[in-house]
Order: structure tokens, then C-alpha cells, then sequence
């Protein structure tokens, strides 16, 4: 399933942020699609597809005691507009 995460990091952890995310690798069954830092706003975005919320766990865990995670699930619009609800 495909997930969005924006993580809230507290400005004064900005730099062990930044180290963990120079060395940080994503679980094996996370297909990583993209990250991305929101400038000025000490957010960050990754896009990526995981299995299960053992995966999001995993991702999000080490990253916690730093800031807050938002995950929601996503879908592509093209495939969205086709849904009835």
C-alpha cells in the first residue's frame, strides 16, 4: 500500500536529523519512492510502499523521540477518480 509520511522535527534536533537521515536505510519491504524536506518548515516527506504497519513501525520508530510522524495511506489520483464513493 502506498503511504505518505511527513515528520514534524523540533528545530533544535535538526542536525541529528539530518545525520540519521545521511545513514538511514529503509526496511527491505519498503519501496522507497521518494523523500523530500519541506524548506523552513523542519518537515520532511518520504513517499514510499509498505506491506504492513510492522513496516510503518519500523520506519517511523527510530525517527520518534525527535518529532512527531504523520502517515497517511494514498492513492493516485488517476485511480481515485475511478472509484465510486
Amino acid at each position: 500500500m502506498l503511504f505518505i509520511l511527513w515528520f514534524k522535527f523540533d528545530p533544535e534536533h535538526t542536525e541529528r536529523v539530518r545525520e540519521m537521515w545521511k545513514q538511514f536505510k529503509y526496511p527491505e519491504a519498503v519501496k522507497l519512492i521518494g523523500r523530500y524536506v519541506l524548506i523552513g518548515r523542519h518537515i520532511s516527506v518520504a513517499i514510499f510502499d509498505a506491506p504492513d504497519e510492522a513496516a510503518l513501525l519500523k520506519v517511523t520508530g527510530p525517527f520518534s523521540s525527535l518529532g512527531v510522524a504523520h502517515v497517511a495511506p494514498a492513492m493516485p489520483l488517476e485511480e481515485a477518480i475511478q472509484v465510486s464513493w
